[in-house]
């Protein structure tokens, strides 16, 4: 039976084996693909303002770039993917399903962890909002509240709604992001010194552990 199946493979048109042996190359590397893309590493593009300045750094003068960037889905400390085991910390920028736009990819900072008060500003209706068990509240780095849709505009985000982690930047600036520079007020601009105490005010606003509550892992 395997000597026919040979046969006839053999008889087939020199583009149609071509063809075929493609499809068992890709067919093989399929599965792997949608591992990398699942439990590893993502490609994301960043759109519009939110972030700004930084990511898509220069967008106030071009209004369409756009930066790619890497999200990292893979557990530090694990072996595994399904011990999922990452802790989330403030000033981490993270990928999400966006609540407001379920289809969509957002890209946000992670501003507050369970049990941290925060003093929201507009659009959000709370003059302050304590983020609950199991939520983080996530705000873009854009100075005007009118250019990110975040946690102002719907409330404390599920960590179940977090993809992963952006850890780098491919284009047009690649570089490597480290959410400690939040904390230490940098913005990690292109110079050295740019942007001193970076966004204090938004530190400003966060009462950490106002409520004691468990620190989230996604």
């Amino acid at each position: 039976m395997f000597n026919r199946f040979r046969q006839r493979y053999a008889s087939l048109p020199h583009p149609v084996r071509r063809g075929l042996g493609v499809l068992q190359v890709f067919g093989a590397f399929l599965p792997i693909g949608l591992f990398f893309s699942e439990h590893v590493a993502q490609i994301v593009w960043v759109r519009g303002p939110s972030m700004t300045p930084y990511l898509n750094e220069d967008y106030d003068k071009t209004h369409t770039q756009m930066d790619m960037a890497v999200v990292s889905m893979w557990p530090w400390g694990w072996a595994f993917p399904w011990e999922r085991s990452k802790q989330l910390e403030r000033g981490m920028v993270v990928a999400i399903r966006s609540p407001a736009h379920p289809n969509n990819i957002a890209v946000k900072r992670v501003i507050g962890l369970p049990g941290d008060r925060i003093t929201t500003r507009e659009p959000c209706m709370r003059p302050s909002q304590i983020v609950p068990y199991n939520h983080v509240w996530l705000e873009g780095d854009a100075e005007d509240p009118r250019r990110t849709l975040d946690s102002n505009t719907y409330g404390p985000v599920s960590i179940s709604l977090i993809q992963g982690q952006v850890v780098g930047i491919l284009r047009p600036r690649m570089r490597w992001l480290n959410w400690q520079d939040w904390e230490a007020g940098k913005s990690g601009g292109s110079a050295p010194d740019e942007n001193e105490n970076y966004r204090q005010s938004v530190r400003d606003r966060v009462v950490k552990e106002a409520v004691k509550l468990e620190r989230p892992e996604f």
